[in-house]
């Protein structure tokens, strides 16, 4: 099991993941990325611009595991709401 750390960065702005999550597989992990994304795009009292904005996972040897720009998850979430209308 690999400990993943979720930090989001906006611009210039990043907010750490002090405690992370163990995962079984990096997959589990964009799965979780994937919702922590979605969660936050849904909430009407966030503001930010989500153009430069992305997930940031590393691994706890803090090596980058992918980055998750939320722009990927707001078109995914477009084309899930098109074919459930």
């Amino acid at each position: 099991m690999t400990v993943y750390y979720f930090h989001f960065q906006s611009g210039r702005r990043l907010i750490m993941d002090p405690e992370g999550v163990e995962l079984q597989s990096p997959a589990d992990a964009l799965e979780v990325a994937a919702k922590l994304a979605a969660g936050l795009l849904d909430d009407r009292e966030v503001a930010c611009d989500w153009a430069r904005s992305a997930f940031r996972v590393e691994d706890q040897h803090q090596r980058r595991v992918f980055r998750l720009p939320m722009t990927t998850v707001r078109a995914r979430e477009s084309r899930s709401r098109a074919f459930v209308n």
